[in-house]
């Protein structure tokens, strides 16, 4: 199954970053939230895996995101992301739909802005949130508002999948705005409000510019 993704994660386009997970990033730093357990991201071996390593992330009862330092991509030159996860475990009934239950075992942020109003994009792989649901959820107030696409659920099964997405395009499309200038790329894991556990592993991530021959990919849903 992964051959015709491997493959097209290859192709011509060279990536201005990439990132495989045979370690920790330096730099990267993990965040979790007041008064909730942080979960836990670890590099580990798996056969499944391109490259036998993947940044595994868990949450029992708990939350936290690991900010992965992203240098030289510029969103309207090289806009295309793409990534290959999987979930093996869902954290129990969550649905990003209902604020009670809005838990991902991962997530991956496109965020910016700066102390008082911050805007973010969210790619989520939800347990019973419908494929192709998009949704705004505020924070502090309305100073962090985050726009969420979601790309796969349950349904889609434990396997590796890789995705490709427009984030300049998504951007445009999601908040009316033009993508920002600098940008932080954050990983969560989260099943704090279900009380549940979530596990979900990252294989590789990369930016490239979007093919010439081809209209802008990931148009948001």
């Amino acid at each position: 199954m992964l051959g015709l993704w491997a493959e097209r994660s290859m192709s011509a386009e060279q990536p201005v970053f990439r990132e495989e997970f045979a370690a920790i990033p330096q730099r990267a730093e993990i965040r979790g939230r007041p008064g909730t357990p942080l979960a836990t991201f670890e590099i580990v071996s798996s056969a499944e895996a391109a490259d036998g390593h993947a940044l595994r992330m868990t949450a029992d009862r708990a939350s936290g995101a690991l900010l992965l330092p992203v240098d030289g991509v510029d969103l309207e030159r090289t806009p295309i992301l793409r990534w290959c996860w999987r979930v093996t475990e869902w954290p129990t009934d969550a649905d990003g739909r209902t604020a009670d239950r809005d838990d991902q075992a991962i997530g991956l942020y496109i965020g910016s802005g700066g102390r008082f109003r911050r805007t973010s994009l969210a790619y989520r792989w939800e347990t019973r949130t419908p494929i192709g649901s998009t949704g705004v959820v505020s924070y502090a107030g309305g100073l962090v508002r985050v726009h969420w696409i979601a790309l796969r659920n349950r349904e889609s099964g434990s396997e590796f999948r890789v995705e490709e997405r427009n984030v300049a395009e998504d951007w445009r499309a999601v908040t009316g705005e033009a993508p920002p200038k600098t940008f932080a790329l954050s990983i969560s894991c989260n099943s704090q409000y279900t009380r549940s556990r979530a596990v979900a592993e990252l294989d590789w991530i990369e930016f490239v510019s979007a093919p010439a021959d081809r209209s802008p990919a990931g148009a948001a849903p």
